[in-house]
């Protein structure tokens, strides 16, 4: 099974885990790696220690570079805040559903 899996990106241990559920939202299954390897930092390179998103299926790859694109997008907003058309509440512009009302933004 690791033959088909191809990296996607590398990250913080928290972002992979956000990055991780907004592919899973979209059908696409991953495997995160590295997540506990930030402690060696200085014994490693910090590059080599940042947590890694690999995705299963090659195939996907499309999809999870689409989905990984918007992520960042929302990430590099200026003002960090999406609005729910539902219910008018601001959220941190890294959600994909309402913290208050649960729809979709």
């Amino acid at each position: 099974m690791l033959a088909r899996m191809e990296l996607l990106v590398r990250l913080t241990a928290v972002q992979a885990h956000l990055l991780r559920d907004r592919l899973a939202r979209h059908g696409i299954r991953v495997h995160l790696l590295n997540l506990h390897v930030q402690g060696a930092v200085g014994e490693l390179p910090p590059e080599a220690a940042l947590a890694q998103v690999w995705i299963d299926d090659a195939r996907e790859r499309d999809r999870a570079r689409a989905v990984l694109a918007d992520h960042e997008a929302d990430a590099r907003r200026p003002d960090g805040v999406r609005f729910c058309p539902g219910c008018g509440e601001d959220n941190p512009a890294s959600f994909e559903l309402c913290w208050r009302c649960g729809d979709g933004l």
